[in-house]
């Protein structure tokens, strides 16, 4: 084997490698913590109690790990009483990291009976929450399910339908959204139409105060 056809086997090699650990890194769309919130299906506070790794491949390693909790709390979503949540076994699968005998804001999906979450999702620890964070889990959050945030990349920006709110970054932000509504939630009201607001529905910023 010459020597060149040596090195371009080792650069394909190397190529190889990269792109596999290219493919398996995490990538998450940023969303707003209601929006996780809604898109969730299962909304809990939870004390972890210990972490249990299962499922393990030919090669020794985890496919999965799970960890006990106690459920303290149930947010969003009916179901039978959870005592394990599961997550990818790392980072790089969008596998989350969770600390024993602490209490956790956790959101995720049901999967064959198991509660199951990544680091794309609302995963916080409870003590962490800010005051907004805290009030919108408890009861703002869901007000505004039926609504739909549009996220702004460019102005002016406007929102199509009534049950829109917008939000945008600090290069596209007005009155009516980005980090001035940090406090108020996308809230729909009784006319069917969408709003940031305070306090559950009230004190609301409409498009027409624009």
């Amino acid at each position: 084997m010459t020597w060149t056809v040596h090195t371009c086997l080792i650069t394909l090699a190397i190529l190889c490698v990269w792109q596999a650990e290219v493919a398996e890194t995490c990538r998450c769309i940023w969303r707003l913590p209601q929006e996780q919130f809604c898109s969730a299906g299962i909304v809990m506070k939870a004390k972890v109690l210990g972490e249990i790794k299962v499922g393990k491949t030919k090669h020794g390693r985890f496919r999965i790990k799970e960890y006990n909790i106690k459920q303290l709390k149930m947010f969003k979503g009916k179901c039978t009483k959870i005592n394990t949540v599961s997550t990818n076994p790392s980072s790089s699968m969008c596998g989350i990291t969770l600390k024993s005998n602490t209490e956790y804001l956790l959101s995720g999906s049901l999967r064959d009976g198991k509660m199951h979450v990544n680091s794309c999702g609302f995963v916080k620890q409870w003590d962490k929450l800010t005051d907004s964070e805290r009030e919108g889990v408890v009861s703002n959050y869901e007000l505004g399910c039926g609504c739909k945030i549009v996220h702004c990349y460019s102005s002016p920006c406007a929102a199509s339908t009534s049950a829109e709110c917008l939000w945008g970054d600090e290069a596209t932000e007005t009155t009516l959204f980005g980090i001035r509504t940090t406090d108020y939630t996308c809230t729909m009201k009784s006319d069917k139409s969408c709003a940031w607001c305070k306090n559950g529905g009230k004190n609301c910023i409409d498009l027409k105060d624009a």
